[in-house]
């Protein structure tokens, strides 16, 4: 491809009229989920005001006018190792991204660009927590040349790619290498692990209440099931139990239902593929999407297990970037790979050789932080719990304190076992949790600063708290023996000295 070729300035296709509309609807409804109890709730009462009418067509006209100017006023041009912007009309903005800046390129095939065989292309940089830059209604040739074009000042000169010789997405393929494939049960299982029930509960409370549950629970079918609950569950304990336990699995089920539809909608059929030092992911039934990301950036590798993840004895790994510049931007999560076993993992590392971290597998065990730690936190709930008795006696109030004070003082003790590290080479691995548990595997050369601290109590122990900051964020590992921490540090401080790499 040649330099000129992107060097004037270039408008977008009038296509991308409907990104602009749709992102700016997006930005309004930015707390949807949250809005369709309200929504429902009035829809049941009805929407009988011409005002609402009005209202619509007033937000669609002015969502559509904002959407042409964007159009009309979005210029782009690659110049100079630079990615410039302009856009605007009121607030003009300029912004020119240097290419070793760039931290992720994606590819993206909404669902309404899919018939014209369109994509977005999105631009991340080191430290930026939004998209720098999405040149939107990008047919697949152009598309291509562009990535390539942002990737080559460190993969490959620019001569590499002629103009007139552009991968089609076949060979592309063939040149990457597979290094992960997730068939659609490997996708369910990860909706069914990683589920997260805060929306549903949102979503489902509101609407739920709106349903006539006194003339429900006279329902044959309920009716019956009392009569069996009463004739076979409630005349023993164990029974109940039972019944219990199926019900709450039984509900788990059904709030996994949207994390296991969302899971395979946005990674089926995925696959994660290897070029050079640069890791591919593909993958997305309604948006298409094609994710790059630099392994030499990574910061931090992330090997997570949630409570029912240890069950299925399956971890998701994230690729954790510079802090606030995640690939995967809804949640907050980070490019990863899902329902990954321990040999599958053992399996793949040895092939990111990209990675700043040498590590070849995860580890089995590790040094526990001291019960210190514990000790130090432990001992106000149950004060407070004893002072109440004291005070005012035994009574409900007081026991429900002291079985909230238990709770408390269990949850730290399991959070106490699950804290520790593991140092191998010149890579350290600190290990977290509670019910879950967590992998971090930190690259002691990209380690930007280190402070250790120490409490009174720690000092007469010889123990230590040590930090290492990352540009994706802090890591810290309390109550550890203070020659522990000063090895790290000072192991840290020498790498980062010997190595004159940037360390994004």
């Amino acid at each position: 491809m040649t330099t000129s070729r992107f060097s004037q300035w270039s408008a977008l296709s009038p296509w991308s009229i409907i990104s602009f509309s749709l992102g700016t609807i997006k930005a309004m409804l930015s707390n949807g989920y949250a809005l369709i109890p309200v929504v429902y709730t009035g829809w049941q009462k009805g929407f009988d005001s011409p005002w609402i009418i009005v209202a619509i067509v007033a937000v669609i006209l002015l969502t559509l006018s904002f959407a042409i100017t964007q159009w009309l006023k979005y210029r782009y041009r690659l110049h100079d190792g630079k990615l410039g912007i302009n856009q605007g009309l009121v607030f003009k903005r300029t912004h020119e991204i240097p290419l070793n800046r760039i931290q992720n390129v994606r590819l993206e095939q909404p669902l309404y660009f899919r018939p014209m065989g369109l994509y977005s292309l999105v631009v991340e940089t080191a430290g930026s927590k939004q998209d720098e830059a999405v040149l939107a209604a990008v047919n697949y040739r152009q598309a291509l040349q562009l990535k390539q074009r942002l990737f080559e000042q460190k993969q490959q000169p620019a001569s590499a790619v002629e103009d007139g010789d552009i991968e089609s997405p076949t060979s592309q393929h063939n040149q990457q290498t597979p290094v992960v494939q997730k068939s659609v049960k490997d996708l369910i299982l990860f909706g069914l692990y990683q589920n997260n029930l805060i929306w549903f509960s949102v979503i489902s409370g509101s609407i739920l209440g709106q349903l006539d549950w006194e003339s429900s629970q006279f329902s044959p079918l309920l009716l019956q099931l009392q009569a069996w609950y009463d004739q076979v569950a409630a005349i023993s304990i164990l029974g109940q139990v039972a019944i219990t336990l199926v019900g709450l699995i039984i509900i788990y089920l059904l709030l996994s239902l949207i994390s296991i539809a969302a899971a395979i909608l946005k990674y089926h059929p995925y696959q994660l593929s290897l070029k050079q030092q640069t890791v591919h992911r593909t993958g997305g039934i309604i948006a298409k999407q094609n994710d790059a990301l630099g392994l030499p950036r990574v910061q931090l590798l992330r090997f997570h297990q949630p409570l029912i993840g240890r069950l299925l004895k399956l971890w998701t790994v994230s690729f954790k970037q510079v802090q606030g510049n995640e690939i995967e931007q809804v949640n907050q999560r980070h490019m990863l790979i899902p329902s990954m076993s321990r040999d599958q993992i053992d399996t793949l590392l040895p092939r990111l050789s990209g990675l700043c971290a040498q590590a070849k597998s995860l580890p089995k065990q590790y040094q526990s932080i001291d019960i210190g730690w514990f000790w130090r936190r432990m001992w106000l709930p149950p004060v407070i719990v004893l002072v109440n008795m004291l005070g005012i006696g035994i009574n409900p109030v007081t026991e429900v304190m002291a079985t909230v004070a238990a709770l408390f003082v269990l949850g730290l003790y399991l959070r106490y076992r699950q804290w520790g590290f593991l140092l191998q080479g010149d890579d350290c691995w600190i290990h977290s949790g509670m019910l879950s548990q967590n992998w971090n595997l930190v690259a002691l050369r990209k380690v930007q600063h280190v402070e250790i601290s120490q409490t009174k109590g720690q000092r007469k122990k010889q123990l230590a708290t040590i930090t290492l900051g990352l540009a994706s964020g802090e890591q810290t590992i309390p109550y550890i023996p203070l020659a522990d921490a000063r090895y790290i540090a000072e192991r840290a401080l020498y790498l980062t000295k010997q190595d004159h790499n940037n360390w994004i």
